[in-house]
């Protein structure tokens, strides 16, 4: 038992280091991508991720199952959608809207895994999730919150992040990670390069501070968190990760107050607190309630 929880508490660690990065990402990149279109910055972005991936753990990749392969690569398929269908919405709502949006995914992970196993998470799950998706909505939406065709892309870009942790969830169980890893970033790949030829004219010159952001994002910003996110949740639960990923948006205020000088605000503090509320409910509890039923 004490094995399993430090196996799950080093899964937890990885899975907010994941979280760090996504929210250093939009710091390190956000002036970056002048003079290219979304769709080609996702495609060169997973060319260069499933590059890496493959050139690193290209012999675990060749390994796993015909079986594993295909479910890798759907998996990756299924996540690269949420990047397209997200960067749609983003034209017709505000990223404030958006990140709110999609971070309910920390509401409908649990719910999906209630239903589908009938197994009530517990109550310190239920609250957790309520404290974190308070703590998101302060954090993202500064004034008032209208729906709009951009909401309703941004809702389905949750749904496919919640699919995708959930298929994870699913097929690492019985396989290598890292070799999981390799064919999602395959599919995501393949779909996303498919988007940008089909929707949007080549870029004729890319920048040179663009081209920097594209190699940060698809080395550090997804081939390294998506080998983690997929490790960890071999480890731990599909609920904790959905959890765990919602303090991205912590680490992202935070790095903007310290790096752009963005101001600390009572609501940013507020709400960071609700999500790190929420995150010591689930970490510490279980612990707690285990030692009171384990005997001196």
């Amino acid at each position: 038992m004490a094995s399993n929880r430090r196996s799950m508490l080093l899964g937890d660690l990885a899975v907010l280091l994941v979280a760090f990065i996504w929210g250093a990402t939009n710091v390190v990149i956000r002036d970056a991508l002048g003079g290219i279109t979304p769709f080609w910055f996702c495609a060169l972005r997973f060319i260069i991720a499933a590059a890496s991936v493959m050139l690193i753990f290209r012999h675990r990749a060749a390994a796993v199952s015909t079986h594993d392969k295909i479910a890798g690569t759907f998996t990756g398929a299924v996540f690269i959608m949420a990047y397209l269908v997200g960067a749609v919405g983003l034209l017709y709502t505000t990223a404030g809207n958006q990140s709110f949006i999609i971070s309910t995914s920390v509401v409908f992970v649990p719910l999906a895994v209630w239903l589908i196993t009938r197994r009530f998470p517990g109550w310190h799950v239920i609250i957790a999730v309520i404290m974190c998706t308070a703590g998101t909505a302060g954090l993202v939406l500064d004034g008032e919150f209208s729906v709009n065709f951009g909401d309703l892309l941004s809702a389905a870009a949750m749904l496919f992040v919640t699919v995708y942790i959930l298929l994870v969830q699913k097929f690492v169980a019985d396989t290598d990670p890292c070799g999981l890893a390799c064919w999602q970033a395959f599919g995501g790949m393949v779909v996303a390069a498919a988007a940008a030829l089909i929707f949007e004219p080549f870029p004729q010159h890319i920048p040179l501070k663009a081209w920097a952001a594209i190699i940060y994002a698809g080395t550090i910003a997804f081939a390294l968190t998506l080998v983690l996110q997929t490790t960890a949740q071999k480890y731990t639960s599909s609920t904790h990760v959905a959890i765990l990923l919602s303090t991205s948006g912590i680490f992202g205020s935070l790095l903007g107050i310290i790096f752009l000088g963005e101001p600390m605000t009572l609501r940013i503090f507020t709400a960071s607190a609700l999500i790190f509320a929420g995150i010591m409910i689930v970490e510490i509890l279980p612990v707690i309630k285990e030692r009171k039923r384990t005997p001196e």
